[in-house]
């Protein structure tokens, strides 16, 4: 990628972009119904075009834009003119489409990071903004008061600068469903640990757990990247961390794990097993989550990672096919490292960044940041977070008492710039509203309740350097393949081969010592 020059936008700027930058100031709770107060923005007679571009693991269907109540009133309230530009699939047709747009000078106005390793590279690369003299603890937007200093710090270079609107932190929602049908069937409890985990997963690729007299199953599938979050519960048993990155654990002061510790190495040789054995879809390294959902639904494989929520829809579209398929939750797993679970310490892990596109324009920018701060009240909030009544929700007394279920809802996720509903899940009218079910309202507290303590070096202080990290965690990603599908070795040399090439080569010796020296910095170490 070119790399662009940097804008440093003015204190005086940050005071005409905040001039009208006010809203109902309401309480992000309830999901009760609100008369709109006249915008100030509402004034303005020509709406500006605003582009925001983002990755989406899966294709949902929208509604047109003349009848997409929530761009229309984005529209009304604020004269944006909101477009989205969404990739689905896998994210690194995102990464490199969006590779080409920055080569080409051909910007979006707005993006929508998912994670932080993507908004480093792209605040590295210089084509986003510092918002440092925009969003900061004396001058906040009314609704989004909740960011903190530390929040801040998190996302800052090394000088101190920080490119990106933090998303809401959510609660860690995410672990293993497995087919209680299929463990019914060949008289088998939860894993409870790793060993079960792999003798419960062999059962299931070997002995016909749907009983159609077909070898045609997998105990376990997941989706493409291998250090995600698929398998965080596996690896977690193992390292004590939630991913094979180094972690500080438990309030200890020295970085352990990492992708060269023998932990890793040990889970690594389960999960070669496990592939060697069958019991593994020899497709997880290509699936994307389309996929992987598809062979979930079809009945390919018993045990799965779900992230989010509930995974309703996929056991609906489970049952078309086979009346009797129920699926349970299954608790964090015990290993070496005793019992880990997969749902990290929450943290900063989604950013809005502003380019320099939109940055020629102040009033383009005062616009985006009014948009952002729309979407954590009142109408706002609301619209993102449940959509059209009668469509999306329904209404009593005003007030949002029921979410109708359907595909409809899906694109809400995609539009959402607030985190979502997740992040609200500390409020009880939030929790019944979203689970009537309550096998599926006790899973979603269990998997709450169940958020490790480990903490990520990133959100305490260490800087993900995209010079040192993009070659290097490509490396990563291609070894821990290699290693579980066997082509290559986990023997002696060929591990101490891999060390030195990670540490030399690819640079993995001062990846660790830069991060060593931004906790030192932060305080975090001696």
């Amino acid at each position: 990628m070119r790399k662009c020059s940097k804008v440093w936008i003015t204190m005086s700027l940050a005071a005409a972009l905040f001039a009208g930058c006010s809203s109902s100031g309401q309480e992000a709770t309830a999901p009760a119904a609100v008369t709109p107060a006249p915008s100030a923005t509402a004034a303005v007679k020509q709406p500006l075009s605003v582009e925001i571009d983002r990755w989406y693991p899966a294709t949902v269907e929208y509604p047109a834009p003349e009848k997409n109540v929530l761009l229309q009133q984005i529209k009304k309230d604020l004269s944006v003119d909101l477009k989205y530009t969404i990739t689905a699939g896998k994210s690194d047709d995102w990464r490199a489409k969006l590779g080409t747009r920055v080569s080409a000078n051909d910007l979006p106005d707005v993006i929508y990071f998912f994670n932080m390793a993507d908004y480093r590279t792209a605040s590295s690369q210089g084509y986003i903004i510092p918002l440092n003299d925009l969003i900061n603890d004396k001058n906040m937007p009314s609704n989004m008061k909740w960011i903190t200093p530390d929040m801040l710090v998190s996302m800052t270079d090394d000088n101190g600068k920080y490119y990106g609107i933090p998303v809401r932190p959510s609660p860690s929602i995410l672990g293993y469903f497995i087919r209680k049908d299929w463990l019914d069937a060949l008289n088998l409890k939860v894993p409870e640990t790793v060993e079960d985990f792999a003798k419960t997963a062999a059962a299931f690729a070997t002995q016909d757990p749907d009983k159609n007299g077909k070898k045609d199953t997998y105990g376990f599938t997941a989706s493409g990247c291998m250090t995600c979050q698929d398998y965080w519960g596996l690896i977690g048993p193992f390292t004590g961390n939630t991913s094979p990155g180094e972690y500080i654990l438990d309030g200890s002061k020295d970085i352990k794990g990492g992708f060269t510790s023998p932990e890793l190495r040990a889970y690594l040789q389960y999960m070669n097993k496990l592939m060697k054995d069958g019991v593994l879809d020899p497709d997880i390294a290509t699936n994307d989550s389309t996929r992987k959902t598809q062979k979930i639904e079809q009945g390919q494989a018993g045990i799965f990672m779900y992230t989010g929520d509930y995974p309703r829809s996929i056991e609906a579209n489970m049952k078309k096919l086979n009346p009797n398929a129920e699926l349970v939750y299954m608790p964090a797993l015990t290993g070496p490292a005793g019992k880990v679970s997969p749902a990290p310490k929450s943290g900063v892990s989604n950013a809005i960044g502003i380019t320099l596109k939109a940055a020629k324009d102040p009033e383009k920018v005062k616009r985006i940041i009014e948009l952002v701060n729309w979407t954590y009240s009142g109408t706002g909030q609301e619209l993102m977070l449940f959509g059209e009544e009668g469509v999306n929700h329904k209404k009593t007394n005003g007030k949002v008492s029921e979410i109708i279920e359907g595909k409809q809802n899906d694109y809400l996720s995609v539009y959402s710039l607030n985190g979502g509903i997740s992040p609200l899940f500390d409020n009880p009218d939030i929790l019944k509203l979203k689970y009537k079910d309550a096998k599926e309202m006790d899973v979603i507290k269990q998997m709450i309740a169940s958020v490790g303590k480990a903490t990520s070096v990133y959100s305490l202080g260490a800087k993900e350097r995209p010079d040192l990290m993009n070659d290097i965690k490509k490396y990563r990603e291609e070894m821990l393949a290699k290693f579980i599908y066997g082509t290559v070795s986990t023997d002696d040399a060929s591990w101490n081969d891999y060390i030195k090439t990670h540490d030399e080569k690819y640079k993995g010796n001062q990846v660790r010592e830069a991060m060593l020296t931004d906790l030192k910095k932060a305080g975090v170490t001696p």
